[in-house]
């Protein structure tokens, strides 16, 4: 009996001695950097109070994303009581619960270091908990019992130690103090031990242009940082226009702004939301007229902080140009003008004579309506690098404005066009085509616009509508390719049966055809549903003139001609 209270109490003490145990020296220093978070709701109250630890001086933090999930505020206190904000949602993973914040701070903060290497198994580790104003009187140590991959070189921790009240997501150390895990309760709820979800893949984190529509950043009301490549970045504020108001998205631009201060093309992306939703902007015209201002000045600063000049003009001879070109009442505002786009676009030239900046010539010169020197810029371009499927369709469309223009030189200009779209084209290939039709369609070209026609139909997989077969019909009647403009007819019959104009037209096939008592059904059909179609009417009088019933076919000439049709007059005559 004795030996067994013995044992006992040989156990109470090593009991007692765990709990006791003394604090590793680094401890009284690392604690200043583990803070308490309060998270607010949109009204103000109250949403969360949890624990996170700072990881930079400049006042980076890790914590959990549940504890911000629906939060619209945060501030942190530290370990004297101190308050700062939480300005920015830095980086977060909703599944793993981590999150990476920015605390405003207005000097620098006592932080961890990251572990370099992850830790194996029976490595003894420490969780440093809060510490309010005091010394570090209760902490969790023990050994990490197992270590399974999280993600890439990332893991996830099992620890020996179970978490006490207020330990979630307060920092787990190596020997040397250094952070390598976020504490995690076990999600078996039989707090047997607890988990570690490694600092290293939280501090990894980075937002990126595409997170503006995530839910995982859509849930947090407070402002997201922007993605560190400033190309993705300016991508982000396409993405975030389409979904706040005008005014909010200025909020943006601003912040924009002001991350990328030194970057030509945030100040440009300003300059473009100032003018085209002035009205947005301000209720009155002076409001409006300080948006331009504000535009301007924007552009400005956009060249001074250029380290390339002639791509700042240039942006700024484009937007220029782009006001001019769709907002008439600037028309008497020198600054936004033609006038003015040529003028930014010429210091541009100067600087820097790149193809792109004879394309923007080019536009302008269109838009004033000078097509040969239009033209001669586009061509430029097309002698270029640049060239593009679009750069010979601006030329094909500055040449056949041109006094005296050939239509085989557009048709030869057209031709590189859908040339430059592949082989076989790409659907953007379409609209050359269709323009190179009706250029052949002058020249009564009508195999090769049918051939045109064909080509248009590969490079939409068919997926042409009725429209599409009545004009390649027009093009095979006139080409005497009867039995093929029968078939396209009945195509564009089966897409549009309530349309009176294609049993009309299959009607007059059959006429050439001299297949009469055909044409007579066509002509039935047209006039069941447009019973007023005076050209029916017309054709009607013709079919049976032909058909040798001169009285019937006088009758139906009248009706033509009473219905207004053009032609039955002098028919009647004949």
């Amino acid at each position: 009996m004795k030996k067994f209270l013995w044992i006992l109490a040989l156990g109470s003490l090593s009991l007692a001695a765990f709990a006791q145990q003394k604090a590793p020296k680094w401890m009284e220093k690392q604690k200043k950097a583990v803070v308490n978070i309060t998270t607010y709701k949109s009204d103000g109250t109250t949403l969360h109070n949890g624990v996170g630890f700072f990881i930079a001086e400049d006042g980076k933090l890790l914590s959990a994303y549940s504890l911000f999930k629906g939060a619209d505020k945060a501030i942190v206190t530290d370990t004297k009581g101190k308050t700062y904000p939480v300005s920015r949602v830095l980086a977060a993973d909703e599944l793993y619960d981590v999150i990476k914040l920015q605390v405003d701070v207005p000097k620098k903060v006592d932080c961890l270091e990251m572990a370099t290497a992850p830790l194996g198994v029976n490595a003894p580790v420490y969780l440093l908990p809060f510490v309010d104003n005091g010394k570090v009187k209760s902490f969790g140590s023990g050994k990490v019992e197992e270590v399974t991959k999280l993600k890439e070189d990332y893991h996830y921790y099992k620890l020996s130690f179970p978490l006490q009240v207020g330990w979630t997501n307060a920092p787990v150390c190596d020997a040397e103090g250094k952070v390598f895990a976020l504490a995690q309760e076990d999600a078996s709820g039989k707090n047997a031990c607890s988990y570690g979800v490694s600092a290293a893949y939280a501090n990894s984190l980075a937002i990126s242009s595409t997170d503006a529509f995530s839910s995982t950043y859509n849930a947090i009301g407070i402002r997201k940082a922007w993605p560190a490549d400033r190309e993705q970045a300016k991508i982000a504020t396409y993405i975030i226009e389409n979904t706040q108001d005008a005014k909010a998205f200025l909020e943006t631009l601003n912040d924009f702004v002001a991350t990328f201060p030194d970057w030509w093309e945030s100040y440009s992306r300003r300059a473009a939301h100032y003018v085209f939703h002035r009205t947005e902007l301000a209720a009155d015209a002076a409001g409006q007229t300080g948006c331009l201002t504000k535009a301007e000045n924007d552009l400005k600063q956009s060249v001074e902080v250029a380290d390339d000049k002639s791509e700042a003009l240039h942006s700024a001879a484009q937007l220029v140009y782009s006001v001019a070109l769709s907002d008439t009442t600037l028309k008497a505002n020198p600054n936004w003008n033609m006038e003015r786009a040529q003028s930014l676009l010429t210091e541009a030239l100067q600087a820097n004579d790149l193809p792109a900046y004879h394309q923007l010539q080019a536009n302008i010169y269109l838009a004033q309506d000078q097509f040969e020197q239009a033209y001669e810029e586009y061509m430029k371009v097309n002698r270029s690098d640049a060239a593009s499927a679009n750069s010979w369709y601006m030329a094909a469309k500055a040449k056949s404005a041109t006094t005296g223009f050939n239509i085989g030189d557009v048709i030869q200009l057209l031709d590189s066009a859908v040339a430059y779209c592949g082989n076989p084209p790409s659907i953007e290939a379409a609209p050359y085509v269709l323009e190179r039709i009706d250029w052949r369609l002058r020249l009564m070209q009508y195999p090769e616009a049918v051939a045109d026609y064909d080509l248009y139909y590969r490079i939409c997989n068919g997926k042409v509508d009725d429209n599409f077969y009545y004009f390649r019909e027009q093009a095979k009647f006139r080409m005497d390719d009867l039995e093929g403009a029968l078939q396209d007819i009945r195509q564009a019959m089966a897409l549009a049966p309530d349309n009176a104009m294609y049993p009309a037209e299959e009607a007059s096939i059959y006429i050439r055809q001299k297949k009469y008592p055909e044409a007579l059904q066509s002509i039935d059909k047209a006039l069941a549903i447009a019973p007023e179609f005076a050209a029916c009417y017309r054709l009607r009088g013709v079919c049976l003139q032909r058909s040798g019933k001169p009285e019937e076919a006088r009758i139906a000439l009248e009706k033509a001609q009473e219905l207004g049709d053009p032609a039955a007059a002098k028919l009647l005559q004949q």
